[in-house]
């Protein structure tokens, strides 16, 4: 079975939480995990890199939290998966700097490209607005 990672479900109900508060709204990461049902030590370790992508700002302090970095429309549900995941690939031969000795007699690999590109296209096509309708 391909599936994604309970990474990528918690951070996009997460993200998802951020949306319905409001864009201005900073919101607790333990107001998060409570509501949304998200371990408070992996919700913590899963936005570090929503951060370093740009797609929310966390603020320390008393009045601190986390919110959207950008407006909800303007972020992907790909840049969501593959900041949390990294590059989307259903099949290793499908990473850029992995080489499979048996490409030349693989009938798979135009596939799995397809259904990669595929999979991409609908990712990239929804948006984070998308998440709350």
């Amino acid at each position: 079975m391909i599936r994604l990672t309970k990474a990528v479900e918690y951070g996009l109900r997460a993200i998802r939480y951020l949306v319905e508060s409001g864009e201005e709204a900073r919101i607790s990461i333990g107001d998060i995990s409570l509501h949304k049902k998200i371990p408070e030590p992996f919700l913590r370790k899963l936005f570090k890199p929503l951060v370093q992508q740009g797609i929310i700002n966390s603020t320390r302090g008393v009045s601190g939290g986390v919110r959207l970095a950008r407006k909800p429309s303007d972020i992907t549900v790909l840049e969501v998966v593959e900041a949390l995941e990294g590059p989307l690939a259903l099949n290793e031969c499908l990473l850029e700097d992995v080489s499979c000795e048996f490409l030349d007699e693989c009938g798979m690999h135009d596939v799995w490209e397809e259904a990669q590109a595929a999979m991409a296209k609908v990712l990239r096509s929804k948006n984070l607005t998308d998440l709350t309708k």
